[in-house]
């Protein structure tokens, strides 16, 4: 059995050939000789092993075998020029996915990314989970939060570590604790207390931490995310103990404050992750914006 599987100059020639039903017209359309395209077709069949038209003195018609072929080589060529579009498209463009609670945290340094590089198209899917096994068979970049398992076919970058404290509003505060210059730590059981769990793990944390687990807040509110339990405080529900870094362009748009100065190591970190084997200048690029500086 034959081997060899024609060029796709064979096949346009053949498809154009087929259209015209005449050399000359054929050669017209590809913009080569009359000879060219009949050398074309003459060697597609001697390739094949069977004659694609019939040549009479009015021109030419298909054979049986040249009927079957028409729909075959359209295929052929149509998914070849899809499998060139999805490269091309591919090559200039980043599939990223994020949990959605650094939408804000990573938004700034994607508008920018793009102002410098417009010709690449970067594409966000934000998860509602934190995943512990990213997906790279949909995505070329995946940031997961905690520590990610180890594996020798993935490189893990460290974007920042969690740093957890007491967060609310201005006016929350001031409508709680008034214009008194000095104030207790008790005074945080005059707030809702909101929970990104229901295990509550970010304020027992903080508070075993800073030596005050028995303290409680007025009551409690708990909620699925932590940026659903972020906006609840951006919205004066109550206080939530937040990241710092998350929380960044609220506290400096000084929509969100931290009564405390001092913050709190989780342990806990985000982690941007990317297959060894993805060879790709375009990430290259694009992993700086997102890097914390060396």
């Amino acid at each position: 059995m034959n081997s060899r599987v024609p060029s796709t100059k064979n096949l346009q020639t053949f498809l154009a050939t087929a259209e015209h039903l005449n050399f000359t017209h054929a050669a017209q359309a590809m913009n080569m000789t009359q000879g060219a395209i009949s050398r074309q077709i003459q060697s597609l069949e001697e390739l094949l092993g069977v004659q694609l038209f019939y040549r009479q003195a009015r021109g030419l018609s298909l054979t049986k075998e040249g009927i079957k072929l028409v729909p075959l080589a359209e295929d052929i060529l149509n998914r070849l020029k899809q499998v060139v579009v999805d490269v091309v498209e591919r090559s200039n463009r980043i599939k990223l996915n994020a949990p959605s609670c650094v939408t804000s945290w990573l938004l700034p340094r994607l508008m920018s990314f793009q102002h410098r590089h417009p010709e690449v198209e970067v594409e966000l899917t934000s998860s509602i989970k934190h995943q512990s096994q990213p997906n790279f068979e949909s995505f070329d970049l995946v940031i997961v939060y905690g520590h990610p398992p180890r594996s020798h076919s993935v490189k893990e970058y460290v974007l920042f570590d969690e740093k957890l404290t007491p967060i609310c509003t201005p006016q929350l505060w001031k409508q709680v604790i008034g214009d008194k210059p000095q104030w207790r730590d008790e005074d945080l059981g005059e707030f809702t207390w909101l929970h990104a769990n229901t295990a509550h793990s970010d304020w027992a944390l903080w508070l075993e931490k800073n030596g005050k687990v028995a303290q409680k807040g007025k009551r409690n509110q708990t909620f699925a995310t932590l940026d659903q339990t972020m906006n609840a405080a951006l919205h004066g529900f109550g206080i939530a103990v937040g990241d710092i870094t998350l929380a960044a362009e609220d506290l400096k748009l000084n929509r969100l404050m931290q009564p405390y100065p001092d913050y709190i190591i989780s342990g806990q970190s985000y982690y941007l992750l990317r297959p060894i084997n993805a060879q790709s200048t375009v990430i290259d690029d694009f992993l700086p914006w997102l890097l914390p500086p060396k």
